[in-house]
């Protein structure tokens, strides 16, 4: 089922916002944002010929915005990391159309992990990571899009089969911080051997 992965990911996302994070004004910003992409994943805007998901407009905007307002200078570097994962991005897609005899697993996980790890070599923070997986994720699915849009003119822009890619690479992201942090905790915490001096 198309959307399945997406819709467990915010579903998930707004629960741990809501009831587990500290009352503060970044948390009813992230379960907002998940509402949002939530409530708007079923529906389409129609511009001149292009058809694109409102979810995909809402995380472009939203994810374009918070680049914005980085440190001087942050959102250059932010935004050439994005372009490369953009192009990667586009490049995994069509080399999935034109050759899918590489696609060895689902292409929906391997899409994932491969924007994840564009993503990882680009940034070492995981808001940086998730942000340039957000805004390199919705550029390269613009330049997908125009790339087959003589092929198949009736494609949606921002489609349950990207959000779904998106939702794994995120979702991927999260999951290898949690483990580096919890390994980080389990080092400090180990007592130190001492060695006997001769």
């Amino acid at each position: 089922m198309e959307g399945a992965y997406f819709y467990f990911f915010f579903w998930a996302l707004w629960i741990a916002a809501t009831f587990l994070m500290k009352k503060t004004v970044e948390r009813t910003k992230l379960a907002a944002f998940s509402l949002f992409m939530i409530s708007s994943a079923s529906m389409t805007v129609k511009i001149s010929s292009i058809h694109m998901a409102a979810s995909f407009f809402v995380l472009f905007f939203s994810s374009c915005y918070v680049a914005v307002t980085q440190r001087p200078c942050g959102w250059l570097r932010m935004a050439l990391s994005a372009s490369g994962l953009a192009f990667a991005y586009a490049a995994f897609r069509l080399l999935a159309l034109f050759d899918p005899v590489w696609i060895w697993l689902d292409g929906q996980w391997m899409l994932g992990w491969w924007m994840a790890l564009i993503s990882s070599l680009f940034h070492r923070r995981i808001s940086a990571r998730l942000l340039c997986l957000a805004l390199g994720g919705c550029q390269g699915e613009v330049v997908y899009a125009m790339s087959i849009l003589r092929m198949a003119p009736g494609y949606v822009l921002g489609s349950f089969s990207f959000l779904d890619a998106l939702a794994i690479s995120a979702s991927s992201l999260l999951v290898w911080e949690s483990i580096r942090f919890f390994s980080l905790q389990l080092e400090e915490k180990r007592p130190v051997r001492r060695t006997r001096q001769p």
